[in-house]
């Protein structure tokens, strides 16, 4: 590995762990440099300074963008990062649906956006605007600046069940 591909990956694992820790991003929504197949984004950095956002769907190609600029790449990435967040986000909310869904999902996701870097939040706005087109759903797409982001807590992720009794032997606990 050259050493400036070395320096690059560095400096964008090290951009990516401050960006997602702004927004609390974990597990399989923080971007990566591994390939996860099933359609997951990952990033390669490439000896001839180009950075390619890509995925593969059983091994094939699903797409591919090239860029030599990081921030770029890092706009790809956490657009698709945050666009995952916040439809599960949303998806916990009270039943919500048609345009009062789009509505929060949208919102949610501008927060997110505004909260790393808030001009990548006024860049996903303008695109979304032109997406959507005249014709389009433009009065729900959120205004900036959104609200302030509050992060939901963790969840923690159930024991394993060997731990789980194990934990329950141990003298003077009590079991719910």
């Amino acid at each position: 590995m050259s050493e400036s591909k070395a320096l690059m990956e560095q400096h964008l694992k090290v951009e990516i762990g401050r960006l997602s820790s702004l927004i609390g991003l974990t597990g399989w929504y923080v971007p990566t440099f591994d390939n996860r197949d099933g359609a997951h984004p990952f990033i390669t950095a490439c000896e001839n300074g180009e950075l390619v956002y890509r995925a593969f769907e059983r091994g094939e190609p699903c797409f591919e963008r090239c860029t030599c600029d990081p921030d770029e790449l890092l706009y790809w990435a956490f657009d698709d990062a945050t666009a995952r967040l916040a439809r599960d986000w949303t998806n916990k909310q009270q039943p919500l649906v048609g345009e009062e869904y789009l509505a929060a999902k949208w919102k949610r996701r501008a927060t997110l956006l505004h909260a790393m870097h808030p001009e990548w939040a006024e860049r996903w706005r303008a695109e979304l605007i032109e997406h959507l087109g005249p014709e389009g759903d433009q009065h729900l797409v959120p205004t900036l600046p959104p609200p302030p982001l509050i992060l939901d807590p963790p969840e923690r992720a159930p024991l394993p069940v060997r731990l789980r009794r194990w934990w329950r032997r141990l003298p003077g606990c009590q079991t719910r």
